[in-house]
């Protein structure tokens, strides 16, 4: 086919190839191919159609004397029109009188004004699938466009459809950096939001784990020394997954901060909590929290579980005790009021608490890491509680296997030295 050009016009198309292809924005290379189409075929006009899979339509994204918001206007049913015929059947059309031509889609001529009398349209193919469709109009000085014009948009339209796919995929080469940019940024400012080091005051250690299944998460544990003799701790869940979970997280952080600075009384500072998470947080989002208040002198605990997972208190003789819920998660009911309970930890007794990260973590058979496999562990490490931050990431490492991390995992060990 090539070889049936003559050497002008094969002259001309490694021209427009070589302006086409000097650029790897996708805009511009459109816009770019608009005009090489024109002075190729010595059109008064060109407009390019881009598939849309999703939506079944052929979009017009570049033409000759439309504006952009005229542009986005035009969308056409694959199949319809002149250019959905071509987009379905990857045919080649030239026609003399497009006005009275069934398959011709009017609606550009009536947005500009433009009367279109002879069209010539062909496919923009990769790999057999027809990725989009170029058009040009009115042939200069002559009633229709020719056979050799058919070869040359032919041949023009191969190198269009590499250049633009090679300048897609470009694209989405820089969007992935881009957002995996982003997402490691967001990793490190989420990172620093979480206390890493140990706490020590007084006869107690507070230490947290925490493990992401992305790059951030709506996990979230804390723990402050409120005073001299007390330290408020906490852990949280939000529910979904990603950055909104992970800005809701944030959110938390800066809010209990902000309660423990200027001293807020414990009850107040989870009640004004729970108000504002419920009139400025989407409806279908809530965070599971325990919240505690420990004096370090006597190991009494003042706590709220608002919906979360029942903490364990790891007696020294070894006993398991669970922690049940007090309460509603936080941000469902904005004038839900909250009660304090409290428990004592004597010497050598852990508390142990955990996100549901932990006992749903699953193997390749959905079966469920559980909390009795979780209970053994907790058991088996009474004596040296530091030791569940080496067992218990192993063991749930050796059960889920290959299978994909989707939860979060983060878990809080308080414990009390002699």
């Amino acid at each position: 086919m090539i070889q049936e050009l003559s050497r002008k016009n094969l002259e001309a198309l490694i021209l427009a190839f070589e302006t086409i292809s000097s650029s790897l924005d996708s805009q511009e290379i459109l816009n770019r191919v608009m005009e090489q189409a024109c002075g190729l075929l010595n059109a008064e006009a060109a407009s390019i159609f881009l598939v849309d899979e999703k939506s079944n339509t052929i979009n017009l994204k570049v033409a000759t004397n439309l504006t952009e918001a005229q542009i986005k206007k035009i969308k056409v049913p694959i199949g319809s029109g002149l250019v959905g015929f071509v987009a379905q059947t990857g045919e080649i059309v030239n026609i003399l009188d497009a006005q009275n031509d069934s398959r011709f889609y009017s609606k550009v001529d009536s947005e500009t004004g433009f009367v279109t009398k002879s069209c010539l349209t062909v496919p923009l193919i990769i790999d057999d699938k027809v990725t989009g469709v170029l058009q040009v109009l009115n042939k200069k000085n002559e009633p229709s466009f020719v056979h050799e014009d058919e070869i040359l948009l032919k041949e023009f339209s191969r190198l269009v459809a590499v250049t633009l796919d090679k300048a897609f995929l470009h694209a989405e080469v820089v969007e992935k950096k881009k957002m995996e940019f982003d997402l490691k940024l967001a990793t490190t400012i989420q990172d620093k939001l979480l206390p890493f080091e140990e706490l020590h005051t007084g006869n107690f250690s507070f230490r947290g784990f925490y493990k992401p299944a992305k790059f951030v998460s709506g996990d979230y544990f804390d723990y402050y020394k409120y005073s001299d003799d007390e330290v408020f701790f906490t852990i949280g869940d939000v529910s979904g997954k990603g950055s909104q979970a992970s800005l809701i997280m944030a959110t938390a952080k800066a809010y209990l901060s902000a309660s423990l600075e200027s001293n807020t009384p414990f009850i107040d500072m989870i009640n004004n909590f729970n108000r504002f998470l419920s009139l400025n947080t989407p409806e279908d989002k809530f965070i599971t929290m325990f919240l505690g208040l420990m004096d370090v002198k006597s190991g009494i605990v003042k706590y709220v579980n608002a919906g979360h997972e029942p903490p364990i208190i790891i007696r020294r003789s070894g006993q398991l005790e669970e922690i049940s819920s007090t309460g509603l998660m936080m941000g469902i009911v904005e004038n839900w009021n909250y009660n304090v309970e409290s428990f004592q930890l004597g010497k050598n007794d852990s508390l142990f608490i955990y996100t549901d990260g932990v006992t749903e973590a699953s193997d390749m058979n959905s079966n469920q890491f559980g909390l009795e496999r979780l209970k053994d562990i907790l058991k088996r490490e009474t004596s040296k509680p530091t030791k569940i931050f080496q067992t218990l990431p192993e063991n749930l490492s050796a059960f889920t296997g290959q299978a994909e991390q989707f939860d979060d995992i983060t878990f809080l060990v308080i414990h009390h030295k002699t």
